[in-house]
C-alpha cells in the first residue's frame, strides 16, 4: 500500500472470507480480538469491510451487499477513482521483474544442485529401499496431512497432538517411515518443555537416526519473523549439522496457483528466504488437496535420497544428552525472561494505580469546588476555572448555574465511581502479579514460586547455584524512568543495584562459570 500511495485508502475496503470459521462470533468481534494490526488496517480504510462466507457460494445476497457497499464509497469520494501514476506503475513494474529473476535464478540453482547430487546417486551401488522422515512445524501447518499424503494413507489424525507419532508403509517400492511431531505456538509464551522433549524423543527414536527432516511450512499463513524466531528455538535444540538434513516442504499449493513456489519465496518476506538458504535451496511443494498424485510423493523421495548422497551417506542422529542438556538450558532461560516480565508488568500496574488514585484526588477537588459554586457565583478556588473546561469538554448546553452545575456533578460522580472500580481491579493485579514474582529469594530457596508453577512441565531441574543467584538479582531490580518517560532497568550503584549480580553472592570460580 505504501507503493500504491496514501490516496488508495480511500479507494480501499477490507474482504473477509472464510467468514463460516466466525461461528457465531460477529465480524465485529473478531476485529476487536484479533489485535492492534487488524484494528490499524480497518481505521486506515476508514471502516470499510465486507465478509465474505465461502462456503455459501449461492447466496448472492452478500455479493449484493458488497456492491452496495462499493457504491457507498464511490459516493463518498464524489465519483472519483483510484489512478496510479507513470512512476509508481513503474516501480511496480520494475519490482515485478526484479521478482521474476530473483525466481528463476533460484529454480536454475536448485536444479544444477539437483543434477550434480543425481550423478552421486547414480555413482552409488543401489537406491535406498528405506526412508525414515521426521515432519516438524508450527501448528495446523499440515504435518500430518502431508505424512498421510506421503503414505498414501490416512494413519495420522490431522488433530493437533501433543505426542509424537510414528507410522510405515510401502510406498513407490520404498518402506517408508514419517514421524510426525507436536507442533510449536508462533508465540514462544505459549512454549512448554513437554513439547520439546517430544520432538526430541520423535527424532531419537531411531538409533540409526533420520535420513530427512522435513520443515513444513504452509503457503497460506505468512512466515515472517516471529514465524522464524519460534522455529529457530525449536531447531537449535539439535546440533547446527540438522541443517544438512533439512528440506522444507511448502504445503496448501493451491493458495498461490497463480505464481511459482520460487515467485513467492522471492516475493515474501526475507524470514522465509532465510529458512530456505539455511536449508541450502532445499525445498518441496505438496499439494494436499490432489490425494492421487504420485509423483510429488515420488519426487520428494529422490530429493531426500540426493540430500543423503550429499551428506555421504549420513543420516542425522543427534545426542541424547546434549539435547536435554538445551532442553534445561532454554527452561532456564524462560524462567529469567518470566521474571523480567512479571516485575516490568508489576511496575506498570503500580505506576496506572498511581495515576488513577491521583486524577481521582483531583475529581473529588472538582465536585468539593461544584459544591462550592452552588452558592456563589465567583470561584473560590483556581481549580474552579477547571469546572468551564470540563462543561466544555462533555458537551454542556446552556443552562442556568444550578442546573449546569448538577449536570457537572454528575458526570464527575460518574468517572469517579468508574475509577474506583478501575483502582480495584488494578490493586487485584497488582497483588496477584505480586504473589507470582518470587515472593521471597532470601537464604538459599532458589525463585521458589517460579521453579514450583512449572512443576507440571517435568521432572526439577538441577540446582545451579549462578543461576539461582542471578535469578534472585533479576527480582530485585529497580525500575525507573527515563528523562522520556520511559521505564527503565536502574543498574546505578547509587542505587544499590550494578549492572552484574556481586560476585561474592555468585560464587564463580572459573571462566567457563562466567561464560556460563
Amino acid at each position: 500500500m505504501r507503493l500504491l500511495g496514501k490516496q488508495a485508502w480511500r479507494y480501499t475496503m477490507v474482504l473477509f472470507t472464510c467468514g463460516d470459521v466466525l461461528g457465531k462470533k460477529t465480524i465485529e468481534q473478531h476485529i476487536e480480538n484479533e489485535g492492534d494490526a487488524l484494528k490499524w488496517l480497518i481505521d486506515k480504510c476508514r471502516h470499510r469491510y465486507h465478509v465474505f462466507n465461502n462456503m455459501e457460494k449461492s447466496d448472492s445476497s452478500q455479493v449484493t451487499q458488497l456492491l452496495e457497499k462499493i457504491n457507498e464509497m464511490v459516493r463518498h469520494n464524489k465519483g472519483s477513482y483510484y489512478e496510479v501514476d507513470e512512476q509508481t506503475l513503474n516501480i511496480i513494474e520494475t519490482k515485478q521483474q526484479e521478482v521474476a529473476e530473483k525466481a528463476e535464478k533460484r529454480r536454475r540453482r536448485a536444479e544444477e544442485q539437483r543434477q550434480q547430487m543425481k550423478t552421486v546417486v547414480k555413482g552409488s551401488s543401489n537406491r535406498l529401499q528405506e526412508l525414515r522422515i521426521a515432519m516438524l512445524g508450527q501448528r495446523t501447518s499440515g504435518k500430518s496431512a502431508s505424512g498421510n499424503n506421503i503414505l498414501r494413507e490416512e494413519v495420522f489424525p490431522t488433530c493437533e497432538s501433543m505426542h509424537c507419532r510414528e507410522e510405515k508403509g510401502e510406498v513407490a517400492g520404498r518402506s517408508i517411515t514419517v514421524i510426525d511431531t507436536p507442533g510449536w505456538w508462533k508465540n514462544s509464551s505459549h512454549w512448554s518443555q513437554e513439547t520439546d522433549k517430544e520432538i526430541a524423543r520423535g527424532l531419537l527414536g531411531s538409533p540409526s537416526g533420520v535420513h530427512a527432516v522435513l520443515l513444513v511450512v504452509p503457503l497460506d499463513l505468512r512466515f515472517r519473523e516471529a514465524q522464524q524466531v519460534a522455529l529457530e528455538e525449536h531447531m537449535n535444540l539439535f546440533d547446527a549439522s540438522v541443517w544438512k538434513h533439512t528440506m522444507v516442504l511448502f504445503t496448501y499449493v493451491n493458495r498461490i496457483a497463480d505464481e511459482s513456489i520460487e515467485e513467492h519465496i522471492e516475493r515474501e518476506h526475507s524470514a522465509l528466504r532465510w529458512l530456505v538458504d539455511k536449508c541450502e535451496n532445499r525445498y518441496h511443494v505438496i499439494n494436499l488437496m490432489d490425494k492421487n498424485d504420485l509423483t510429488q510423493v515420488t519426487e520428494l523421495f529422490e530429493k531426500i535420497e540426493e540430500m543423503v548422497a550429499g551428506n555421504n551417506g549420513r543420516l542425522f542422529s543427534p545426542e541424547a544428552n546434549k539435547i536435554h542438556e538445551r532442553i534445561q538450558e532454554k527452561f532456564r532461560n524462560w524462567q529469567l525472561k518470566h521474571v523480567l516480565k512479571q516485575r516490568v508488568e508489576e511496575e506498570y500496574r503500580r505506576r496506572e494505580l498511581e495515576l488513577m488514585t491521583g486524577f481521582r484526588e483531583t475529581l473529588y477537588k472538582l465536585q468539593t469546588v461544584v459544591h462550592e459554586n452552588a452558592t456563589s457565583t465567583k470561584p473560590k478556588s483556581p481549580i474552579a476555572d477547571m469546572t468551564k473546561i470540563i462543561a466544555k469538554g462533555i458537551g454542556q448546553r446552556k443552562k442556568g448555574g444550578r442546573e449546569k452545575e448538577d449536570d457537572i456533578e454528575a458526570v464527575l460522580s460518574h468517572h469517579i465511581e468508574k475509577l474506583d472500580k478501575d483502582i480495584m481491579s488494578s490493586t487485584d493485579h497488582l497483588r496477584s502479579s505480586m504473589e507470582l514474582l518470587v515472593p521471597d529469594l532470601k537464604g538459599n530457596n532458589p525463585a521458589p514460586s517460579i521453579t514450583n508453577s512449572q512443576s507440571d512441565r517435568g521432572p526439577p531441574l538441577k540446582s545451579s547455584a549462578p543461576f539461582d543467584n542471578v535469578l534472585r538479582w533479576l527480582s530485585s531490580l529497580q525500575i525507573a524512568r527515563n528523562a522520556e518517560s520511559e521505564l527503565t532497568l536502574n543498574f546505578s550503584e547509587t542505587s544499590g543495584y550494578r549492572s552484574m549480580p556481586p560476585e561474592d553472592d555468585l560464587d564463580l570460580d572459573t571462566e567457563a562459570d562466567i561464560l556460563e
